[in-house]
């Protein structure tokens, strides 16, 4: 059987070897190079426009068959991947190097955001639920119990910037951020680190 196999690759070497010279050949006398035709090829072409023709409709038809079957366009072997051609196809001959095609990575890209969106919202939740609790104890109160709530809009759901809240209390973004600082610092260690915002390390006494 080996032997067998040996001499079938042997006898399609010395095929595709005696194809190429014969391309050559009459590439060279300027001939159409379709075996038996001896007519001159068209401008910029090795076929005559009959040849030229005929090699048009056997590709649009194999073109044709592949797509019906979901392979591969130019290989016709690997089952099509986002289009007509194969992961590996897409990357050895399309324009653009990535195997990936630009819808394909725009698609994930829109999904990351997604995933982003739905984990910030998650967060978001979770950190709430703790400021109620934070604020239930007593241990926070005053200006520093009202920055919290309006920050993370504990009544109407809505989470404000610094500059937001300073405008609700009259008072300037930074001294939102010394309200507000202590508390993520307590909330930080209580959530273990999974908050909507830089975890923050170093804690400050809380001024009631």
């Amino acid at each position: 059987m080996l032997i067998d196999n040996l001499d079938r690759n042997a006898v399609q070497r010395r095929g595709r070897e005696s194809s190429r010279r014969r391309y050559a050949i009459r590439k060279r006398l300027d001939i159409c190079v379709r075996a038996g035709c001896q007519s001159k090829p068209e401008s910029g072409h090795t076929r005559c426009s009959r040849h030229l023709d005929v090699m048009l409709r056997d590709n649009q038809n194999r073109t044709a068959r592949r797509k019906a079957e979901g392979l591969c366009v130019y290989c016709g072997v690997r089952p099509q991947f986002w289009g007509m051609r194969c992961i590996i196809c897409r990357q050895l001959f399309g324009r653009c190097p990535k195997p990936l095609p630009r819808g394909l990575l725009h698609a994930l890209r829109l999904h990351r955001q997604a995933e982003q969106r739905s984990e910030r919202k998650h967060l978001q939740s979770r950190a709430r639920h703790a400021m109620r609790a934070l604020i239930a104890t007593g241990i926070v109160t005053g200006d520093y119990a009202r920055a919290l709530s309006l920050y993370a809009g504990l009544d109407d759901g809505v989470w404000r910037s610094y500059g937001q809240v300073g405008t609700v209390m009259h008072i300037s973004r930074e001294r939102v951020r010394q309200l507000l600082y202590p508390s993520k610092v307590i909330l930080t260690d209580m959530l273990s680190g999974d908050v909507p915002w830089r975890p923050l390390t170093r804690k400050n006494c809380l001024t009631i």
